[in-house]
């Protein structure tokens, strides 16, 4: 999840790293009366690149700031919506701007720690020092910043399960020598969030043309309230009609080309994987099959190593029932079904005594390729039968 600048500063501040004293405004009735000026206008985007677009004022008295945020507030900059106003004190320093950040490597399980000393706009296109960090011993190269200011800033990194953490530019203070983080980009691990119930992050778009739907912040809280397996923290409305209930990452991807290429639209995309229990899965399956005008469902996914196939197929029936149930839908299309696993055996003997669903189940012997082109011809026979 990409944190708004005034997040990722309560987060550096939490972990003892300094910042500028600010306040948040939503709306201008917010102003405060008195202001010490000169004050920065900053606007709260999920972009970079602010200053560029007259994102960021330098308000010197009241009737300049007044401007800057009637301008700002219900705007969009660069494509994104404006959610608030970071009205932040000028700091003075005679330093140079300098440019830290941590990012997760994945592969090697380290951390890449990058730094340079002609940070602020533009840094993109300058000389950046970048050194592999070891998350259980770090240490870090010597450098014109302190390495206990390092230290606070990769805590912060670890503490919060950050995949980046950035700050540009890192300065110090020319009265009272802090370093000061004057911008900070966030970006947290949303697998996570499990392990942070103090996170109340509010859904936020993923682009700047993308609307979250009510769809995607239901299918985001499955897995906020337990970790065993993930079901749902991706998640996706697309246009298509033909719901998607794939597992794992790779064959999701795989299931989602062959469907594609085949004349198949995906109604979503999402996955769920890991083991996760059938709860999470029943849950699931009603944010998926809630979705009107659709003309079938696909349950996909390769040869699972740990997920219990039987338990999260009984989560699949008793999802789709809890959804006629419960939100009055027929879901009288096909199910195509696609799975192996431990306890497969179980979970085809469960289903061939399931009779209220149009269900077509596979294993292993049926590829992806073969399946997909099952669930498109099953969907334009439904679509031409419901056309009448």
């Amino acid at each position: 999840m990409n944190l708004y600048e005034f997040e990722g500063k309560e987060l550096l501040k939490a972990g003892g790293v300094t910042v500028p004293r600010s306040s948040l405004l939503r709306g201008a009735e917010e102003l405060p009366k008195s202001i010490p000026y000169p004050l920065f206008a900053k606007t709260q985007i999920l972009s970079g690149g602010r200053m560029e677009a007259g994102g960021v004022v330098l308000a010197k008295e009241s009737a300049a700031l007044g401007e800057a945020v009637e301008n700002f507030l219900g705007k969009t900059i660069k494509g994104w919506p404006v959610i608030g106003v970071l009205l932040e004190e000028k700091v003075a320093y005679e330093s140079p701007e300098y440019f830290v950040s941590f990012t997760a490597d994945p592969d090697t399980r380290r951390v890449l720690f990058s730094l340079s000393d002609k940070g602020g706009t533009g840094v993109e296109d300058r000389p950046v020092i970048k050194v592999p960090i070891d998350v259980d011993t770090p240490e870090f190269p010597d450098t014109p910043v302190p390495s206990d200011v390092l230290k606070r800033l990769f805590g912060v990194f670890t503490a919060n399960d950050c995949i980046l953490l950035e700050v540009n530019p890192l300065v110090q203070n020319a009265k009272s020598e802090e370093w000061v983080a004057l911008d900070a980009k966030v970006v947290l691990d949303d697998s996570a969030f499990p392990r942070h119930p103090k996170w109340q992050y509010p859904e936020r778009p993923s682009a700047p043309d993308h609307k979250v739907s009510p769809r995607e912040v239901r299918a985001r809280e499955i897995d906020r309230g337990d970790h065993r397996g993930t079901a749902g923290s991706t998640y996706l409305d697309l246009e298509g009609d033909i719901a998607m209930l794939p597992s794992g990452g790779g064959a999701s991807l795989t299931a989602m080309d062959a469907l594609n290429r085949l004349g198949g639209k995906p109604a979503n995309y999402t996955e769920y994987s890991g083991n996760p229990t059938g709860e999470k899965v029943k849950q699931l399956v009603s944010v998926v099959v809630s979705k009107p005008g659709l003309s079938a469902l696909w349950v996909v996914g390769a040869v699972a190593n740990f997920t219990d196939i039987n338990e999260t197929l009984r989560g699949l029936i008793e999802g789709l029932r809890d959804a006629r149930k419960e939100l009055g839908l027929p879901i009288d299309y096909p199910v195509v079904i696609r799975r192996a696993g431990p306890r497969d055996t179980e979970a085809y003997a469960m289903l061939s005594e399931v009779k209220d669903f149009d269900l077509h189940v596979s294993g292993e012997e049926t590829s992806i390729e073969e399946s997909a082109k099952k669930i498109v011809a099953l969907a334009d026979a439904y679509r031409k039968k419901h056309a009448r």
